[in-house]
């Protein structure tokens, strides 16, 4: 495959996607339910009676977050179009599943008690999703009848 330097969107979206995913990974640490005297971070979440029920799904997400931190460092070692491309479809796929999750265990939250963690999580996922998708936009290579020289 062709080594092919990054563009300035590519690498901006490389480094949006980065970014969100270590939000996200940051968030685990944050109160996502506040319990009156204190807050329960992401790790703990799982002593929470509506979270076991969904004991899967919080693995699962357990398990993509520091997935996903590495998966988009993988951006910048990546050369070619052709697996940046399957980087953004891989990256873009793995945190709409963690926003799924996200949902999911989010639903079973008491309403009053959502801590900072879970909004500092979201709008990681949102900066991930928007850095595959920039980065995948930049990475589209041009018809070989357009390139100059």
């Amino acid at each position: 495959m062709e080594r092919t330097p990054s563009t300035l969107y590519s690498r901006a979206g490389g480094l949006a996607a980065l970014g969100g995913s270590m939000l996200v990974a940051g968030s685990m640490f944050m109160p996502w339910v506040d319990t009156g005297g204190g807050g329960l971070d992401f790790w703990h979440l799982g002593s929470v009676d509506g979270v076991r029920a969904d004991a899967g799904v919080y693995g699962l997400s357990l398990t993509l977050i520091p997935l996903l931190v590495l998966w988009s460092a993988l951006f910048f070692v990546w050369r070619c179009h052709e697996t940046r491309m399957a980087w953004a479809f891989g990256g873009f796929a793995g945190t709409m599943m963690l926003y799924a999750g996200d949902l999911v265990i989010s639903e079973d939250l008491p309403s009053a008690g959502h801590g900072a963690g879970e909004i500092v999580a979201v709008a990681g996922l949102l900066i991930l999703a928007a850095g595959c998708v920039a980065a995948m936009a930049a990475n589209v290579p041009e018809p070989a009848e357009s390139r100059a020289g």
